[in-house]
Order: structure tokens, then C-alpha cells, then sequence
């Protein structure tokens, strides 16, 4: 694998590769999509309300939250390379800004199930292992506890654009080859 930066995305300095006819792109990202936000919180309160009721209880404060969030944050460039390592060997991969974060692109033509894996993997291990551990250590630590509450939800939370792919990829038939180009999915 091959990682290159383009630096901010400008609309068109995206990597694109020439489609075949028939191919099909899955529906945009909108600002809209963000509601699949509220059952991911949805889920987080459920976990507190679980671990604060039947696991012993919880004990939060909000210098720990703070430093929760100040921990998670530099986290998110290890997300956009935890996806990169997941793409087709030998792959050219890109990594690029934008005003709402950072990206992850890639041209090789891979399987549902790879890009689905693609989209898992960062949330997997940055979001749903910390979401785990906060739900089985004791409340007595309270800073792990927070930190890692607050870890799970940042990356968790980020990764709704990840979910939303993995919700139009279950919709395609299982033998369906996704590619990038540009700022489009698409499948055939």
C-alpha cells in the first residue's frame, strides 16, 4: 500500500478513474444523513444508563470529559490510517482535509464485504473496544472511565459516515464490485 496527501480537498483534486457503463453510485453523504447520529447516541445513553443502574454505577465529571475529548481528538488521523491499511494490497491510497475533517480515498475496485470492512475496521477498534472496557471497568476509575466513554463516543460518532456506506452496501447484491472516483462510490 502506497499512502499519498493531497492536502485539502478543493472539489476536484480527488483521484478518478474511468467507470464502466453501467455503474451505479451510491446515494451522497448530506448534511441530513447526520440523524443517523441520534441512535449512536441513542446507544451511549442505553450504555450509561446500563453501567450507572446495573454494572455498579458511574462517575463522571467534567474536567474528565474534557480531557476525554482532548485525548480522542488527535486519534482521528490513526482512524483515516486504520481505514487506509484495510484497502486492496498494492493499493494507492489518499489522505486529504475538508472543513468537516479528514478522508481516506482509494481507486482499486474491491468486494462489498472488503469495503464494508473498509468502513468497520477504524470504528471497530477506536470506538466499539473502548465503548467495551468502559462498560466493564469498575466506576471506582473514574478518569479511565470517563476518558474512555468519551474516546468511544468521539469515534463512534465520527465514524456515522462510515455506517451510512455499510447501510447502502447491504442494499446491493452480494456479488457487486464497489470503486471510488472521486467523491462517488459506486458499484456494478
Amino acid at each position: 500500500m502506497k499512502i499519498k496527501w493531497i492536502g485539502k480537498y478543493d472539489g476536484n483534486n480527488l483521484p478518478k478513474v474511468e467507470m464502466e457503463a453501467g455503474a451505479k453510485s451510491l446515494p451522497e453523504v448530506t448534511a441530513r444523513s447526520a440523524v443517523i447520529l441520534l441512535p449512536i447516541l441513542f446507544i451511549f445513553a442505553l450504555c450509561v444508563y446500563c453501567k450507572s443502574v446495573y454494572l455498579g454505577g458511574i462517575a463522571f465529571s467534567k474536567v474528565n470529559w474534557m480531557i476525554g475529548i482532548l485525548i480522542g481528538l488527535p486519534f482521528f488521523p490513526v482512524h483515516e490510517l486504520l481505514h487506509a491499511i484495510c484497502f486492496p494490497k498494492g493499493s494507492e491510497v489518499f489522505l486529504f482535509y475538508t472543513m468537516h475533517g479528514l478522508g481516506t480515498t482509494c481507486t482499486t475496485p474491491m468486494t462489498i464485504k472488503r469495503f464494508i470492512f473498509v468502513n468497520l475496521f477504524p470504528s471497530m477498534i477506536l470506538g466499539i473496544i473502548p465503548l467495551i472496557i468502559f462498560m466493564v471497568i469498575p466506576h471506582t476509575y473514574a478518569f479511565l472511565s470517563t476518558t474512555l466513554c468519551v474516546f468511544s463516543l468521539l469515534h463512534i460518532g465520527g465514524s456515522y459516515v462510515d455506517y451510512l456506506n455499510i447501510l447502502h452496501l447491504l442494499k446491493l447484491p452480494k456479488n457487486a464490485t464497489i470503486q471510488i472516483s472521486g467523491e462517488k462510490i459506486t458499484w456494478k
